[in-house]
C-alpha cells in the first residue's frame, strides 16, 4: 500500500515508542524505510559491543533523545564525551548500576531533563554538586541506593543540589541513609515545582519533616516513604495531610499503620489515585475499609503481604474498588480463587493483577460467571494449589490476557497450559518456570503468532516440545530454557531455524553441543544474545565471531533482558 512518507514516519514513531528494536526489521525493507527509521529512532542503549561503532551510530540516528548504558564495562567517560560532542539534543541519560560515577566536568548535555544514577558506585558529595552545576534544566533525578555502604551522601550534597535545580519535578533519594530532615526541607523550599519525592530507607527523616514537606510543597502529587509509625517517626498532627491538595499517589509500604493514622490520612480527602500499603504492620480490615470508602476513585491498589485479608473481606471491599486498573494481593495467604473472580467481576476496568503466593486453587467452583474480563497482565505464580481446572476457568474469563505468569505452580500440567494457549489468543508473554507437572505438550492444532516471550526454566520440556514450539510460536523473541535438562541440540536447532525473530535464548544447564553457537548465528541473523550451558567457556575467537554477526554470548541471563521487557513481558511497571 502506497502511503506518503510522513504517514510511514508516524507509524515508525509508534513502533519506536512500543519497542525500538522492531525498527531494525522495518529498516531492512527498503532504503526509504531505512532513512525513515534513522530519523525517528529516539532511544539508544550503549553496550560493550556498540562502543567500537558508537560514533557511527550517533551520526546515523540524529533524533536520539534517550541514552542508556546497559551491561557496560568499557570507559564510561569516553563514551559520554562522544555523546556530548555529537551535537545531539539528549534529554534522558541512564547510567544506573555503573561501577563509578561519570565525570560531568565537561558540562555536556546542558538540556538534559532526566538523569538516572540509581545503584551507581562511589557516589560522592562532589558528584551531587556536579549534577547541579552541569544540568540546570534537570526535571527528574534518581540517586537512590548508591552501591557503597554506608552511603557517603549527606545533607550538604542535597542542599547544594536543590539550590541549583529550581525546576526539579521528581527526585528519588532512597537508600541514602545519612541524610536528615535538612535535605527534605531544602528540597521543599528550593524546588517549589516538586511533584514527586521518594525517600525510602532514609532512617533519619522525622515525622515533623514529613509534615513540613506536605504542608509546603503545593505541587506535590506523589509521596513514597517507608517506616512510618516507627521511631523517630512517632506521630502526625491532626491536620498533617490537609495541605496535600494535589496528592494522587501515596506509598506507605513497610510502615506501622494504626487505624487512627489511616483514618487521619483518609479524612484529608486528597485526590488519591494510587495507594501502596504493601507489607504494612498493624494494618486492619476496619482501617482499610474506612480508607477505601473515602477514596472510591482509586485506580491502583497494592496490599501485598496483608495476611489478615480473607475472601469475605475482599468481597466487602470490592464495592469500593470498581475503578481499579491495577491491584496487588500477593502473599495474602488466606485468599483463594473466590477473591480473584470477585475482583475481576466487580472491577470492569482492571488491566493488571498480581496474586502470587496465595491459597488460589482450594476453593469450590459452585458459581459460574458470565464475564469476559479485560485484564491484560496477570501474575499468579507460587500458588501451589493451582490446578488445571482453575487455570482453564481463568483462561475462559480472561481471554484478552497478554502477559501470564504461572511460575512455580507444580499442580499445573500440559492440559491446563494448552487451555490457556487455546483460549488466550492475545498472549505475548508466558512464564511456566518451575511448573514440574508439565511433561510434554503432545500434538497441538493451533498457532500462537503473538507470543514473544516464553520462560520455561526448570521444566521437563524436551526436544520434541521445542519442535512443537517452533511450529506454533514463530514470532518468539525471548526464550529462557535454563535448567531444562532434557533439552538438546536438536530441539534448539528447530527453534532457532523456525523462529526467525528470535533475539535472546538461555541454554543454561541444557545439553547442547559446543559447536552449536556458530551454527545458530549463521542460521538466524536476528539472534543478539545467548547464554551457553554452565561450564562452557567461550573462546576469544568465538566471541569475535559472534560479535561480527551482531550477537553476544554471556553467562547472566538477567542482563539479557532489556529494560521494560523483563520476565513478565512488556509489563515493566511491576515494582508497585
Amino acid at each position: 500500500m502506497d502511503l506518503p512518507e510522513e504517514c510511514w514516519e508516524l507509524i515508525c514513531k509508534l513502533i519506536d515508542e512500543d519497542d525500538y528494536r522492531f525498527l531494525e526489521s522495518v529498516s531492512l525493507v527498503s532504503t526509504s524505510f531505512l532513512a525513515i527509521t534513522n530519523r525517528v529512532r529516539s532511544t539508544f542503549i550503549i553496550t560493550d559491543r556498540t562502543v567500537p561503532f558508537l560514533h557511527r551510530h550517533l551520526l546515523r540516528f540524529r533524533k536520539l533523545k534517550r541514552i542508556r548504558f546497559h551491561d557496560f564495562h568499557e570507559d564510561l567517560n569516553s563514551s559520554l564525551l562522544q555523546v556530548s560532542l555529537s551535537g545531539l539534543d539528549i534529554e534522558s541519560l541512564d547510567v544506573s548500576g555503573m561501577p563509578y560515577f561519570p565525570d560531568f566536568g565537561m558540562k555536556m548535555m546542558r538540556n538534559l531533563k532526566e538523569l538516572n544514577c540509581s545503584g551507581v558506585g562511589e557516589l560522592r558529595e562532589s558528584d551531587l554538586v556536579s549534577i547541579g552545576a552541569c544540568f540546570p534544566s534537570l526535571q527528574k533525578l534518581d540517586i537512590s541506593y548508591p552501591d557503597s555502604l554506608p552511603s557517603p551522601v549527606s545533607d550538604s550534597g542535597i542542599i547544594s543540589l536543590s539550590s541549583n535545580l529550581k525546576g526539579l519535578l521528581k527526585i528519588n533519594v532512597s537508600g541514602n541513609n545519612l541524610i536528615t530532615d535538612k535535605s527534605l526541607v531544602s528540597l521543599s523550599r528550593n524546588c517549589v515545582l516538586l511533584r514527586e519525592i521518594i525517600f525510602r530507607d532514609c532512617d533519619f527523616i522525622s515525622s515533623g519533616c514529613i509534615e513540613f514537606l506536605v504542608r509546603n510543597s503545593e505541587n506535590l502529587e506523589s509521596l513514597a516513604i517507608n517506616g512510618i509509625g516507627w521511631r523517630p517517626r512517632a506521630s502526625f498532627s491532626n491536620d498533617a495531610f490537609l495541605f496535600a491538595r494535589s496528592l494522587s499517589k501515596l506509598d506507605l509500604s513497610d510502615s506501622f499503620l494504626s487505624d487512627d493514622l489511616l483514618r487521619l490520612i483518609a479524612d484529608a480527602k486528597f485526590p488519591l489515585k494510587k495507594l501502596l500499603l504493601s507489607n504494612c504492620h498493624c494494618l486492619s480490615f476496619d482501617g482499610l475499609l474506612y480508607f477505601l470508602a473515602k477514596h472510591q476513585t482509586l485506580v491502583h491498589l497494592n496490599l501485598e503481604g496483608s495476611s489478615f485479608l480473607s475472601d469475605e473481606m475482599i468481597v466487602e471491599l470490592g464495592v469500593f474498588l470498581r475503578r481499579l486498573t491495577f491491584v496487588n494481593l500477593s502473599f495474602c495467604a488466606k485468599l483463594t480463587g473466590v477473591a480473584f473472580f470477585n475482583i475481576i467481576e466487580r472491577c470492569v476496568s482492571l488491566k493488571r493483577m498480581r496474586m502470587e503466593g496465595t491459597n488460589f486453587g482450594v476453593e469450590e467452583y459452585s458459581k459460574e460467571l458470565d464475564i469476559k474480563s479485560g485484564i491484560k497482565s496477570l501474575c499468579i505464580s507460587g500458588n501451589h494449589n493451582l490446578s488445571d481446572e482453575c487455570l482453564e476457568k481463568i483462561s475462559r474469563h480472561c481471554p484478552f490476557v497478554e502477559t501470564l505468569d504461572v511460575a512455580q505452580c507444580p499442580g499445573i500440567t500440559r492440559d491446563g497450559i494448552l487451555e490457556v494457549l487455546r483460549n488466550c489468543g492475545e498472549l505475548r508473554s508466558l512464564d511456566i518456570s518451575g511448573c514440574t507437572g508439565i511433561r510434554g505438550f503432545g500434538v497441538v492444532d493451533f498457532e500462537l503468532p503473538k507470543l514473544e516471550s516464553l520462560r520455561a526454566c526448570g521444566t521437563w520440556i524436551d526436544d520434541q516440545d521445542l519442535d512443537m514450539i517452533s511450529k506454533i510460536c514463530r514470532g518468539l523473541l525471548h526464550l529462557d530454557l535454563k535448567g531444562c535438562l532434557t533439552v538438546g541440540s536438536r530441539g534448539v536447532k528447530e527453534v532457532v531455524q523456525s523462529c526467525k525473530r528470535l533475539r535472546e535464548i538461555n541454554l543454561g544447564y541444557c545439553k547442547v553441543d559446543d559447536g552449536i553457537f556458530t551454527w545458530m548465528v549463521c542460521a538466524n541473523p536476528s539472534l543478539r544474545k545467548i547464554v551457553p550451558p554452565y561450564g562452557f567457556s567461550p573462546t576469544r575467537k568465538l566471541h569475535s565471531f559472534l560479535l561480527r554477526h551482531g550477537c553476544v554470548i554471556c553467562q547472566d541471563f538477567s542482563k539479557m533482558l532489556s529494560k521494560g521487557y523483563n520476565a513478565n513481558g512488556r509489563d515493566g511497571d511491576n515494582s508497585d
